[in-house]
């Protein structure tokens, strides 16, 4: 009689868990777009908004020594806002990373279609902050110089 329990148990125990696996192992299902100033919708799906984006972001560049020429220019452009350069150099030095991916992520807006001035305005909509501000023009900047000179003239 308790073998028969414990079976019951076990069978009811393993369908539940076998009814949570789906929901548990659904891939993620990213919708992005992005608006631009002149009213056009742009998928940025197949691009930008990738899972794997990190992998992708990486083509943009021809490698370390572009990353340090960034951040070389990065540093010296900054040196023009005396008033907010300490907090920007603080930005840069703290995640150099994190500035390079936003480079390259810029490029990749670029080759879907969106201007640098959308990706600018875009990046900056909202923002109260005049270091985060400045940060967002600076690195939109310097990424078409460093990462997709193609867009530089744009």
């Amino acid at each position: 009689m308790k073998i028969l329990q414990l079976a019951t148990i076990s069978t009811a125990a393993i369908s539940f868990l076998a009814g949570l696996a789906p929901a548990i192992a659904q891939n993620a299902d990213y919708v992005c777009y992005m608006t631009t100033k002149s009213g056009q919708v742009l998928d940025l799906s197949a691009s930008v908004c990738q899972v794997n984006a990190s992998t992708r972001l990486a083509k943009a560049t021809s490698g370390v020594g572009g990353d340090r020429a960034f951040l070389a220019d990065y540093k010296r452009t900054v040196t023009s806002y005396p008033q907010i350069r300490d907090k920007l150099l603080a930005s840069i030095e703290q995640s150099p990373e994190s500035s390079i991916m936003q480079a390259k992520s810029i490029c990749n807006e670029l080759e879907v279609g969106l201007t640098l001035e959308d990706v600018i305005y875009h990046r900056t909509e909202g923002v109260t902050n005049t270091v985060d501000t400045v940060n967002s023009s600076v690195i939109a900047t310097l990424a078409t110089k460093h990462y997709c000179p193609q867009f530089s003239k744009q």
